[in-house]
């Protein structure tokens, strides 16, 4: 029709429905051009940009034919499903930026969204991210409440903030192709009641007991040094925790403890004039069997081609297998997770009554809201906090009956001139 971009062509759909889509020339497919034909939905106004941005990048094909071509030149440029690819490029400074443990979290909550078909054909991934508004945003987070199994509040959540946090990183990078204004930015989420529960002291042991009794002693050294040194458990399970680490020649009374999240780095002490602060864990570590240079490995239960594996670090998936297994034997709660463990540790820091200077100190954390996260609300903290706020009015009241006596009797005859 004329005034359409080149390549758009519409057809009439079994339901009496007009769609839109955009075609280019088979001797460009032929000639290796990937952005082969693909549907632009039934609104003629969105339709029409996706094609022009199409044709954009055809002639920048074309006029680079022979030489080096761009990554973006392939099937689904623009759309909401290539911005998130962008996000994730290895050479991403904002995707380097964030964890190993954590990534798998973020492809995740990427294809969720992805997957969420729309009712124009094809799925949210293939949107192009300009037909994305702030409704838009909004229907998207409402249908991800609502999992195959019920609500998932937190997970959607959790999509939300991703999706909000790619668009802004690859907005800046393509300001011509991302609108500015990010539509995930400002929903309104819904957060659930419901809060992970923080192992106790007695859980973190019975769990580390629970993995000495299934044979894994080196792995039993986890939950404890999650609950006790307050380390991330990527980072036990990685092997950044070493024999190098404790009680080093040059501090043999400490251990040097190294949270790859933040860069901070914690010499945690080991005892002081009247004894060990830690016995139990410093016992278990002086007498286990030193496989290699970091302290937590994996034992190679197969030999091959007639010799036995060298010790190696866990997976964090095989670590927290038999972390279950082991708990599960034990008749363990499933909540009980090396992630409970040390949440369970930074709470104990707040029922020990610690300044948040203090709690931080041996956390590791750099600010007091990234340390209040882990700390639950705890029936010990209630009880200090009322100890404390029943002295405070003793002391009014001590100090107000003082103020009266002194009021009469400078006021009475016993008072000299």
């Amino acid at each position: 029709m004329k005034g359409w971009p080149r390549y758009m062509i519409e057809r009439r759909l079994a339901s009496g429905e007009i769609a839109y889509y955009w075609r280019p020339r088979r001797r460009d497919i032929r000639a290796g051009f990937n952005l082969q034909a693909e549907p632009l939905g039934s609104d003629i106004g969105s339709a029409i940009a996706r094609a022009n941005e199409l044709n954009r990048h055809l002639d920048s094909w074309r006029s680079s034919i022979g030489g080096v071509r761009s990554l973006d030149l392939q099937r689904g440029f623009g759309t909401l499903e290539w911005l998130f690819e962008r996000y994730r490029r290895p050479d991403s400074l904002a995707w380097q930026k964030v964890s190993e443990r954590s990534r798998p979290d973020y492809i995740r909550a990427f294809k969720l969204i992805c997957a969420l078909p729309r009712k124009s054909g094809g799925d949210v991934g293939t949107a192009p991210v300009k037909a994305i508004d702030a409704r838009a945003a909004d229907k998207i987070y409402q249908r991800l409440k609502e999992g195959p199994r019920g609500p998932r509040l937190r997970q959607a959540a959790l999509c939300i903030a991703l999706a909000a946090r790619a668009w802004d990183v690859v907005a800046r990078l393509y300001p011509k192709d991302v609108p500015a204004l990010n539509p995930f930015r400002g929903v309104e989420l819904t957060h659930g009641r419901g809060k992970r529960p923080a192992a106790t002291r007695e859980d973190a042991y019975a769990l580390h007991n629970a993995l000495i009794a299934a044979g894994e002693p080196h792995l039993a050294v986890a939950p404890l040094v999650c609950f006790e040194w307050l380390q991330r458990p990527e980072n036990v399970i990685a092997g950044h925790l070493t024999w190098l680490d404790y009680k080093p020649a040059s501090k043999p009374n400490s251990v040097r403890i190294e949270h790859h999240k933040t860069g901070a780095l914690v010499w945690m002490p080991l005892s002081d004039s009247d004894g060990p602060f830690f016995p139990e864990l410093s016992e278990h570590l002086d007498r286990l069997q030193r496989l290699g240079t970091p302290i937590v490995l994996m034992a190679p239960a197969r030999k091959r081609k007639g010799r036995v594996l060298d010790p190696r670090p866990f997976l964090m998936r095989e670590a927290r297998k038999r972390v279950r297994q082991a708990a599960d034997v034990a008749g363990l709660p499933p909540w009980l997770t090396l992630d409970a463990c040390r949440h369970g540790g930074m709470t104990e820091l707040a029922d020990s009554d610690l300044t948040e200077e203090q709690e931080m100190s041996l956390s590791g954390h750099s600010t007091p809201d990234a340390k209040r996260r882990y700390v639950k609300r705890t029936d010990a903290q209630r009880l200090t906090a009322a100890r404390k706020r029943r002295a405070w009015v003793q002391e009014q009241k001590t100090h107000e009956s003082s103020n009266d006596g002194s009021s009469k009797s400078r006021n009475g005859t016993s008072v000299p001139d």
